[in-house]
């Protein structure tokens, strides 16, 4: 029986509070707080962990999310994620801010621009080895994930000699006079 006992009290000690996926977070709510619309879990950098409660409900201007610093502070989102404009943080609905950011990782695809804590990365199909937009963008230079469709496919050039230009058009290597729209690719190693 002491047995069972130690098991049952390392189980539950062992597992760190941990706030609830977006899908779960009404649940966690209704089951935790008699008002759910003030239910929170933050980021407590006090204990380098999470805290839930049922007292406040608030909101942040767009690019930042509230943690708990002894009271509630606003912090900048996370590289990976963001928070366009007008959407705002609420501490009600999630502890990190609400859109995870587009990898550009798809076949042929490399990163245009980051972005920054309101804005989605844009991505770019790699001409320099061979890629071009399957579907055009709105830009032709970019796209971006969170609005238009990104894919890239392997364009082969009429000329085997030829090479795809920053604007993705084939051109002979040597003999492309025209200035291109888009920027070079300028990979980093």
């Amino acid at each position: 029986m002491l047995f069972r006992f130690l098991i049952l009290v390392h189980v539950c000690a062992a597992f760190p509070l941990k706030c609830p996926e977006p899908a779960q977070w009404s649940l966690r709510a209704r089951s935790h707080c008699p008002d759910p619309s003030k239910y929170f879990c933050l980021k407590n950098d006090l204990i380098n962990g999470y805290s839930e409660n049922c007292t406040i409900f608030d909101f942040l201007q767009p690019g930042r999310k509230n943690v708990l610093r002894g009271g509630l502070d606003a912090d900048i989102c996370s590289l990976d994620r963001y928070q366009p404009w007008p959407i705002k943080f609420y501490t009600n609905v999630s502890t990190n801010c609400i859109f995870l950011k587009s990898m550009c990782n798809e076949e042929g695809q490399v990163v245009y621009v980051n972005g920054n804590r309101n804005i989605d990365r844009s991505c770019r199909c790699d001409y320099t080895r061979g890629y071009d937009f399957l579907n055009k963008p709105h830009n032709p230079c970019f796209c971006e994930p969170s609005k238009e469709d990104c894919s890239c496919y392997l364009k082969t050039c009429p000329k085997t000699t030829d090479k795809l230009s920053p604007d993705y058009e084939c051109h002979q290597e040597d003999k492309n006079l025209t200035v291109p729209e888009c920027e070079a690719i300028i990979h980093q190693r």
